[in-house]
């Protein structure tokens, strides 16, 4: 019922002299919500009706235009959320208000008939005003589509843009914390890397693998006969959602002594490597070290020689370090964690090149045992 309290409200506002009061409080608002469908000429047509009480010439409620004008039916609300009925009974209270007015000699018929024609006048602006901003969207298609991609295109580049700027300023951070740890346990640092030594691995399998491959935060540690490198190596792998950025340090050990065939040893990957099992990719059959080929996956160009360097021993010395891999050739030893990297403090790095010393102590021991 709160539109009929809008109605009388209106009445108050546009004759000024009338009383205010709780009761006369709609008009005003019916009166701006009448539909497009009460033209002048509906009112003028109306006008010529007589009231049957007081012989005023203000028109009957005629909502026929406003089914017209918004193909509303019976009971059915329109963009107002108002029925024909609605209307209907709406617009004959502001009628009887208006005679009433008249009646007590508050105003005369004609301000009675302007105050109506006013009010439908108003009402017709504002529901063209609505009309066409609900249309703003099919009229400015353009527009609206380039501001909703346009809005999208920049939300992208801005999330982007925060990940690239974390990624630099972490890594940045460790650049700046191994060089200082690097410093403190008397060892050459160079940020940039080598680019000779990354030539002098290429032929290995980890530096193989992706894309975008680099060497950085490079910590020399030689010793009189050893070769000593740690460093971080990067590369990417896939396109699209399917792209990953792997990260791992790596220790490089170098010396000719190293009269070692090509071999791979890293952890076993369950499902990928099982499905490569299936279509006899899934490395060497390590059939004498059954445990030792559950847990991992031998792979070399050289079967028969890789199998005879992995020894009992051997095998006990990759087992005796969980999710550790290595890689040789002759000359050159890898050691790692695939996906792993060291933390940049001393007690990390000093661990980290410890482990690959022992590695190429193991090593070393199985050339003397061949011998």
């Amino acid at each position: 019922m709160c539109y009929l309290c809008l109605l009388v409200f209106f009445l108050g506002n546009v004759l000024g002299d009338l009383s205010f009061s709780p009761a006369t409080t709609g008009g005003w608002r019916l009166a701006q919500q009448t539909a497009t469908g009460f033209t002048d000429a509906t009112i003028k047509s109306a006008a010529s009706q007589q009231s049957t009480d007081t012989g005023l010439r203000i028109p009957e409620s005629d909502v026929s235009g406003l089914k017209n004008e918004t193909d509303m039916s019976e009971g059915e609300p329109d963009a107002f959320g108002w029925s024909k009925d609605d209307w209907s009974e709406g617009m004959e209270l502001y009628r009887e208000e208006l005679k009433r007015a008249v009646n007590s000699g508050k105003m005369t018929e004609e301000a009675a008939f302007q105050a109506w024609n006013e009010a439908v006048i108003k009402a017709g602006k504002k529901a063209n005003q609505e009309a066409d901003g609900k249309d703003w969207i099919g009229a400015n298609l353009g527009l609206f589509l380039t501001a909703v991609y346009g809005g999208i295109f920049v939300l992208v580049v801005s999330i982007l843009g925060i990940c690239f700027f974390y990624v630099a300023r972490r890594e940045k951070a460790r650049t700046v914390a191994l060089a200082a740890a690097t410093a403190e346990l008397g060892l050459k640092f160079e940020p940039e890397g080598d680019e000779s030594l990354a030539g002098d691995l290429q032929h290995l399998p980890l530096f193989n693998l992706g894309r975008r491959k680099k060497l950085t935060n490079l910590i020399v540690a030689d010793t009189a006969d050893l070769q000593v490198h740690v460093f971080d190596y990067l590369f990417i792998t896939g396109y699209g959602r399917s792209q990953k950025t792997h990260r791992t340090t790596v220790v490089s050990l170098r010396s000719e002594t190293l009269a070692l065939p090509s071999l791979q040893v890293r952890p076993r990957k369950a499902f990928a490597d099982g499905i490569k099992a299936i279509f006899g990719a899934g490395g060497i059959a390590m059939d004498h070290h059954p445990e030792f080929a559950k847990a991992y996956v031998v792979k070399s160009d050289q079967p028969q020689q890789a199998c005879d360097f992995l020894d009992a021993d051997m095998v006990a010395a990759c087992q005796s370090n969980p999710g550790c891999s290595f890689e040789c050739q002759v000359g050159v030893l890898l050691h790692f964690r695939a996906g792993k990297r060291v933390e940049p403090n001393t007690e990390s790095i000093r661990g980290f090149i410890g482990e690959g010393f022992q590695l190429f102590q193991h090593v070393e021991d199985r050339l003397q045992r061949k011998t």
